[in-house]
């Protein structure tokens, strides 16, 4: 491997391996530069592509050839890749797409929700380190956040959008019982494939809101009627507010900094567990959860905690109960209930 590799191939493109996640190079304008996940001593800067750089690119090419990458994360299915070293096109510094990698999100089948690169690089960045946004197929944006903030302003659509939706709807009927993400390019006028990923940021990370990833689950169980999941289906869900916190303190007044509304009862709970010490998580979560199971079949559900959070009262709210409340944020909502009404009282500290 030496010098004249390099040369040989048109300029922009990609080094790369197939079987890790990281090592990405890049040779442009007859610089190297390694700038995902490299080795400690493989430079990040561009360098002149001379045989300092073909010694480089040898290095990163030769640590990422002999790794098992299986044995890092519990991503089994590295090990049944067979190690090779790609150069490919480098669409980003040739233009052809104005953004980074596009997250597909599939399950049985069919598209669900997308990540798209929404922040700009600055000097010295690279777009895979940049915020995102969550849209659904329609390019509406949603709540959801993973791995990386968020940016205030909406993007525009990008024009290949409705070309990629079909390459989504396409590529989904080979994995019909499957969760996967489909990542392509697509801030141009072409859709560039790049790789199918089944543990998204080798399963470290969860999707906020919780309940994002009961939708995958659900639909890869078939727990809901295929015929309902679209993407105002997947706006409802995510937008949820019926699910309803509310923290008091031992004299009765609302503590705003511990109150929300949540889209599930997972994350309704998930987010009260986080003020108990360690000892109580459990407790706090497991009976949150059944006092959710009970108030499932209300259009409202109101948990009122107070005494430090460890003391709590449950109550659901019906039509015409709600009908008598003028306010319409469910907060306000769930507080005059809770003075209206008596919720059952649980104790849970013993």
């Amino acid at each position: 491997f030496v010098n004249a590799t390099m040369n040989f191939q048109p300029q922009p493109y990609i080094i790369k391996a197939t079987h890790v996640s990281g090592g990405v190079a890049r040779v442009y304008n007859n610089t190297y530069s390694c700038f995902k996940y490299c080795g400690d001593k493989i430079p990040l800067s561009p360098i002149p592509l001379d045989e300092a750089a073909a010694r480089y690119a040898y290095a990163q090419i030769n640590e990422d050839i002999n790794l098992d990458y299986s044995s890092l994360g519990g991503e089994l299915q590295y090990k049944y890749i067979t190690p090779h070293i790609i150069f490919e096109e480098d669409i980003i510094s040739g233009g052809k797409t104005n953004t980074d990698v596009t997250f597909w999100w599939l399950s049985g089948g069919i598209p669900l929700f997308i990540s798209q690169q929404c922040g700009k690089p600055l000097e010295g960045e690279h777009g895979f380190q940049k915020e995102r946004i969550f849209v659904d197929t329609q390019f509406r944006r949603t709540p959801i956040m993973f791995n990386r903030p968020t940016c205030a302003d909406m993007v525009e659509k990008p024009k290949s959008w409705e070309k990629q939706l079909e390459v989504m709807k396409r590529l989904g009927k080979l994995f019909p019982r499957e969760v996967i993400r489909i990542d392509v390019y697509g801030g141009g006028d072409e859709v560039w494939f790049s790789e199918f990923t089944f543990t998204t940021a080798g399963c470290w990370r969860t999707f906020q809101p919780i309940v994002t990833d009961g939708v995958l689950y659900a639909v890869q169980y078939n727990k809901i009627p295929r015929e309902v999941i679209n993407a105002d289906f997947i706006q409802k869900v995510l937008r949820d507010d019926s699910w309803v916190s509310v923290s008091l303190d031992n004299n009765g007044s609302h503590l705003t900094e511990y109150t929300g509304v949540h889209p599930s009862p997972v994350d309704l709970c998930s987010r009260l567990q986080e003020y108990a010490d360690k000892a109580m998580k459990e407790t706090l979560f497991q009976s949150c959860i059944e006092e959710a199971k009970r108030l499932s079949s209300f259009p409202l559900r109101c948990i009122v905690t107070h005494n430090n959070r460890l003391v709590y009262h449950s109550f659901g709210l019906v039509a015409n109960e709600l009908d008598r409340v003028s306010a319409n944020d469910n907060v306000i909502v769930c507080l005059e209930g809770y003075r209206r009404m008596q919720g059952q009282f649980i104790i849970i500290d013993g």
